[in-house]
């Protein structure tokens, strides 16, 4: 989060730009953890009720953590007690309640705040990411007793990525509806092809969505059923991901669960391994930032206000078609242009031009036109 700015331009900008700041980042939603199973059981109802609904914050605080962080530094984690857990809480959900006279069950949904996570992982000395990828339409295709199914309402590999939620994780993802539409243009044989027809297909079902790609989770059940192989294909050039999940003491949904769960995980700790900056030194660059008209403008802006490498900026000058911004920031030049992709910002390393002829300072409102040669690097808002 940029934590301060200077804008050496006119009092309406600064006022602009503070309202920007003021305005909470899309990726609030990492904040939040679902699915925490609590069980106690106590004298009274109501012990065990408050009993259980302390446990969930303490092991959703744990989980948020983890989800933030890689796996090499959870063993380093802060212990987490009931209030350390309450006073970072920013609010919970409960679903699936169950109550007897001495016993509680629920599944929890847990809200942090963001400040009081960021404080407790800073204070721990463990690098965190919260760059949240642009969301993706997930593709979950079954193999199981010689067929392949995607829509059929047999598929609970489907039906464990709905239970999950898997909106709110670093790496959000879209299940797609299932209409006729979509099952005519997808079919199960065809999301798991590698061919320009295939690749064609889910890049029109990620585009009806508005999303970034489709991936294709590939799950292969075995002949006993007591184990389910995942296989996950992105469209580009990177290796899938792969895993074997084992059935220990679930049912079948059981461990389509589990592999659901596991198989986000391994996808979000892939990408904090793109986002994460171990150095916390900080770098600086500056940037021209090119667009045609005010909401191009305000789409820039807003991706360098609310991007959490980002540590502070200043608008050196401004024009109707153009802004030299100086950018501090964290994390190398690649990771800041690849977490401002997320918002459909590119920023990118080319020959400096200037502005356009006529994208001189508007008259009354700046001082001096926007230098003409001052940065290799350029902002532009993605159409």
């Amino acid at each position: 989060m940029i934590s301060a700015f200077r804008l050496l331009c006119a009092p309406l900008l600064v006022l602009a730009f503070a309202a920007a700041f003021a305005a909470p980042s899309a990726a609030a939603d990492i904040f939040t953890v679902r699915g925490i199973h609590v069980d106690e059981t106590a004298d009274s109802a109501s012990a065990a009720r408050l009993a259980a609904q302390a446990e969930g914050q303490r092991l959703a605080l744990t989980a948020m953590m983890k989800k933030l962080t890689l796996p090499e530094d959870w063993s380093n984690l802060p212990t987490v007690d009931s209030a350390t857990a309450q006073n970072a809480v920013r609010g919970f959900q409960v679903a699936n309640e169950k109550t007897s006279s001495t016993r509680y069950i629920a599944d929890l949904i847990v809200s942090f705040q963001p400040e009081a996570v960021r404080r407790l992982l800073r204070q721990a000395g463990i690098p965190f990411g919260e760059t949240q990828a642009r969301p993706a339409i997930l593709v979950p295709v079954l193999r199981r007793d010689g067929n392949t199914i995607l829509w059929d309402d047999r598929n609970e590999w489907r039906d464990a990525w709905a239970a999950l939620g898997p909106a709110d994780a670093l790496t959000p993802l879209i299940l797609p509806i299932g209409d006729i539409a979509e099952m005519n243009l997808v079919s199960a044989e065809r999301a798991t092809a590698d061919d320009e027809a295939a690749d064609a297909a889910l890049a029109e079902l990620a585009a009806n969505y508005g999303a970034s790609e489709a991936i294709v989770a590939d799950a292969t059940l075995s002949a006993a059923g007591d184990s389910l192989t995942v296989v996950l294909r992105r469209r580009d050039a990177s290796e899938p991901l792969s895993a074997t999940y084992e059935k220990t003491d679930e049912n079948l949904p059981g461990l389509m669960r589990a592999a659901a769960a596991g198989t986000l995980s391994s996808l979000g700790d892939q990408w904090k391994r793109q986002i994460i900056v171990r150095d916390g030194r900080l770098s600086t660059l500056t940037a021209q930032a090119d667009f045609d008209n005010l909401p191009d403008w305000e789409k820039i802006r807003g991706a360098l206000t609310s991007t959490p490498l980002v540590q502070a900026m200043e608008v050196s000058g401004i024009s109707s078609r153009g802004a030299e911004i100086r950018i501090s920031h964290k994390g190398t030049p690649d990771m800041l242009a690849l977490s401002l992709a997320q918002q459909n910002v590119k920023l990118s390393n080319g020959e400096h031009t200037a502005p356009a002829p006529g994208g001189t300072v508007e008259s009354g409102a700046y001082d001096a036109p926007v230098a003409a040669a001052a940065s290799r690097w350029h902002l532009s808002a993605a159409q």
